[in-house]
């Protein structure tokens, strides 16, 4: 591969794939040329190819992986360092000045980074006073801290959601946003407490790169609706929608990985749009707790009594629930997780499957300063049986760490979030 004509490279990683699938993408259509551009898993390709300008996206819970990358980076090439994603709106001065990046985007950045590439290429790749009229930076110049404002994109589906000049595909984005702001997400912060949606009809159309089709989307269910609500018709208009590209042999998976429903929208009406147009086996089920006064305590707005009904109804129409939780909420009592513990047994003595998860304080949520519970005897004994006997999913172990991390991370650096609404409410 010639290197020469690569002025931008894009640092991609398991995690940050389907962000950088959508940018490019967004990118690609504004006339950007993608040719010019680098995509990467491998860092030492980026290093031999000398680029101008390095993208980056990357989460809290990465940032010390990241670190260590943008020194190899800074010592070998000096690029323009640009970063995106949740860590980066959150916390933008941490961004530049601990991890060493020369700009952070803030928001939603399919805009923003085509005239933030556009801008950086005029001025032979420096970063100037021109940079203040793009919304959705944060960055130096000399001493002083500029911050443009949010970025926001309200018809993000103006922007198709995969590239034509790469050959790259990952599950699509049909809605963006969440109305339920649970203390302890990220989501409605970045990205909006009213959901907007793609599409039909763009949905189908893209809908034909995909072997087994799947979706990004915070509730799978609430498509079509501003989010709170349920609005069966429309879901049930995106699935029938799709038929035709079942019939060519393609495999429809909804309300499942790499998105989840929530309890309070699992009806017999929406999982009987399942059995009939999809080929989900498993559906996701967000529950989080088996206390309504945690469920409460963390606004999550719906009960104990929703979880047991989505569990019957899935296992009732031939559905394997996978119920996740998570253990460790801030004052959580060891009653509490006593409840959860039970309502863990009741699923899968059903037949259902238990994901577990240990709470981490993410910046830019109202717990980013909320310290851990410890787990009880009881709830340690439990996980740790249940996962040798290969009965409980998820990655609670090694969150407990990465946990530890983000709560002294929180305690040296925090700042005030960057938020699509303003403010945003802290609890601890």
């Amino acid at each position: 591969m010639s290197y020469s004509s690569m002025e931008v490279a894009v640092r991609l990683t398991r995690r940050n794939h389907n962000a950088f699938v959508h940018l490019l993408a967004a990118l690609e259509s504004q006339g950007y040329d993608l040719s010019n551009i680098l995509v990467t898993k491998d860092l030492n390709e980026i290093v031999k190819a000398k680029p101008k300008v390095v993208l980056y996206s990357f989460y809290s819970q990465e940032v010390d992986e990241v670190k260590k990358e943008v020194e190899i980076l800074k010592e070998k090439i000096n690029p323009i360092l640009v970063a995106g994603g949740y860590h980066a709106i959150a916390m933008p001065k941490h961004t530049l000045n601990v991890l060493g990046f020369d700009i952070a985007v803030i928001g939603e950045g399919e805009e923003t980074l085509y005239r933030l590439l556009t801008s950086l290429k005029k001025s032979n790749y420096k970063i100037t006073k021109e940079l203040t009229d793009i919304k959705g930076l944060a960055f130096y110049l000399g001493e002083r801290f500029f911050f443009t404002g949010f970025a926001k994109v309200e018809d993000f589906w103006k922007f198709p959601p995969y590239p034509e000049g790469l050959k790259l595909i990952s599950p699509m984005e049909i809605s963006r946003g969440c109305p339920f702001g649970c203390y302890y997400c990220q989501t409605p912060y970045a990205k909006g407490f009213r959901m907007r949606h793609r599409p039909i009809d763009q949905i189908v159309k893209y809908s034909r790169r995909m072997k087994d089709m799947r979706y990004i989307t915070p509730n799978a269910f609430a498509y079509g609706s501003p989010g709170g609500i349920l609005k069966v018709e429309k879901v049930e208009a995106l699935l029938r929608a799709l038929q035709p590209l079942r019939k060519e042999g393609r495999r429809l998976f909804y309300g499942t990985f790499p998105s989840e429903v929530r309890p309070d929208f699992v009806t017999r009406e929406t999982l009987e749009l399942l059995v009939k147009y999809t080929d989900t086996k498993r559906i996701a089920i967000g529950a989080q707790s088996g206390d309504n006064a945690m469920l409460k305590a963390m606004h999550r707005l719906h009960k104990v009594e929703h979880v047991i009904n989505a569990v019957e109804l899935s296992l009732e129409y031939g559905l394997e629930p996978v119920v996740d939780f998570i253990v460790g909420l801030p004052n959580e009592s060891p009653e509490s997780q006593k409840k959860s513990i039970e309502l863990m047994k009741w699923i899968m003595r059903k037949g259902g499957k238990v994901r577990a998860h240990y709470f981490m304080p993410l910046p830019g949520t109202p717990w980013a300063r909320c310290k851990p519970s410890p787990l009880s005897n009881e709830m340690k004994k439990f996980l740790g049986r249940m996962a040798a006997e290969g009965k409980i999913e998820g990655s609670w172990g090694v969150q407990i760490n990465i946990s530890r991390r983000l709560q002294k991370l929180m305690e040296e650096f925090y700042e005030e979030p960057m938020s699509y609404h303003g403010k945003v409410k802290m609890l601890c």
